[in-house]
């Protein structure tokens, strides 16, 4: 981030109206930069000045300690909006792998269906079921026949 959006980003960072990703690269570049370090706390003695004048509350000297303190609430939001999404991740995680080995030790424990050895191949099979089944129908067709004969004669 540069000095110039760092600049830009002060008033919406005191006013809490910066995202959180907005807010860490503001932090970042602030603790890394002196000079947009200042900018900020003489923004933030200012706006902070003029906002207690405005509700008639009583002026405090000490602005550079109420901003130590917002930057350190900032980054402790920042982590901790960082370690819920990563414990979610491992949740999702967790009961993705859960899911897995329940599923794994199901299946693990079915038992073998037994192997089939082909002594004769399907081709095989099937002229022999045609034959055996033409056989039985002719069987069948020759005794009717042979039925019919005696009863005519």
């Amino acid at each position: 981030m540069t000095c110039m959006e760092t600049q830009k980003m002060i008033t919406p960072f005191i006013n809490d109206e910066l995202t959180l990703e907005e807010t860490e690269l503001f932090i970042d570049h602030v603790n890394s930069c002196l000079e947009c370090r200042e900018e900020l706390e003489v923004y933030y003695a200012l706006l902070t000045a003029m906002k207690q004048l405005d509700e008639d509350k009583i002026l405090y000297d000490d602005f550079s300690m109420e901003l130590s303190a917002k930057l350190d609430k900032a980054q402790e939001k920042i982590i901790n909006a960082k370690f819920t999404y990563y414990r979610k991740k491992g949740a999702l995680l967790l009961i993705i792998l859960i899911v897995l080995a329940v599923v794994s030790w199901r299946y693990s424990g079915r038992r073998e269906e037994p192997v089939v050895i082909v002594k004769e191949s399907d081709f095989r099979l099937q002229i022999k079921y045609q034959r055996t089944k033409e056989n039985s129908l002719e069987q069948k067709l020759q005794s009717y026949l042979e039925k019919l004969e005696m009863m005519e004669e």
